[in-house]
């Protein structure tokens, strides 16, 4: 029978197993360690990998708007009225209401006096409104007078003129800024006053002057309105001396802008 060898380790035998002893366990620790690692859920990975932030206030979630089509954008336009306009200045208080009423101390028709003295007029504003009275707080008896509107003027109360509308043959009050006087108000010339020789005469222009003599350098006097009557005596040059129909005044007015009824004499000498 053979005899068993004896097996003898060195020194340097056991440093050699010692250090693959250390590399072993080395080894095992690195193990468990990367299977603790892969042990984490499927969810910690997804939070670790991309971590995701709930919409706050801050971070608002992002929304999609489909762009509408030609035939959407169309519906819309038609179908969908335009939001009003608030009224500008809008409160909770009722708005201020006018009360209009009647004057009892207005005229209702013309004095004797009045008629004597009326001028011829007209409107130069479309649109206007006649009251019964000289106030825009009284009551309103016609709207919508046009202009050019023939009037007849018989007085005169603050900034109103009491008058005749010649065509609906109705009185009452109209603010002065809206007639145009074609003769001069308060003369009572009827032409009775006519002194003899003279030639009636009629003003054709809108305004013309009234002169101290034949000449467009002379002394003006006054201005008379389209429409005046007056007398005249004779012919000097370009002009006729006249006097003012219902007036005392005496005076030169172009021949051109007045309208003789017949010949008129020239001056003599």
């Amino acid at each position: 029978m053979a005899k068993r060898k004896k097996l003898v380790i060195t020194r340097e035998g056991y440093l050699l197993l010692a250090a693959i002893g250390i590399l072993i366990l080395a080894l095992i620790i690195i193990a468990v360690a990367t299977k603790g690692f892969g042990s984490c859920s499927g969810k910690e990975k997804a939070a670790v990998a991309s971590p995701s932030i709930a919409p706050s206030e801050y971070h608002p979630a992002p929304t999609f708007t489909p762009k509408p089509t030609p035939e959407q954008v169309e519906i819309t336009e038609v179908e969908t009225p335009a939001p009003e306009t608030p009224a500008a200045n809008a409160t909770d208080s009722p708005a201020p209401t006018v009360t209009l009423s009647d004057d009892p101390g207005a005229l209702t028709e013309p004095t004797a006096e009045m008629i004597a003295g009326a001028a011829d007029g007209k409107l130069i504003k479309s649109g206007v409104r006649m009251r019964q009275g000289p106030s825009t707080d009284t009551t309103i008896i016609a709207t919508g007078l046009k202009s050019g509107t023939k009037v007849t003027v018989y007085a005169e109360d603050g900034d109103f003129y009491f008058l005749l509308v010649n065509e609906t043959k109705k009185y009452g009050y109209i603010s002065k800024q809206f007639v145009k006087l074609l003769s001069v108000l308060g003369e009572t010339s009827s032409g009775n006053d006519q002194p003899e020789g003279t030639v009636r005469g009629t003003v054709t222009a809108a305004n013309l002057a009234l002169r101290e003599g034949p000449s467009v350098t002379s002394k003006h006097i006054e201005n008379y309105y389209e429409g005046k009557l007056v007398y005249i005596y004779y012919q000097e040059g370009e002009y006729y001396y006249v006097l003012v129909a219902g007036t005392e005044m005496k005076g030169y007015m172009s021949a051109q802008f007045v309208k003789a009824d017949g010949e008129v004499p020239k001056k003599e000498g």
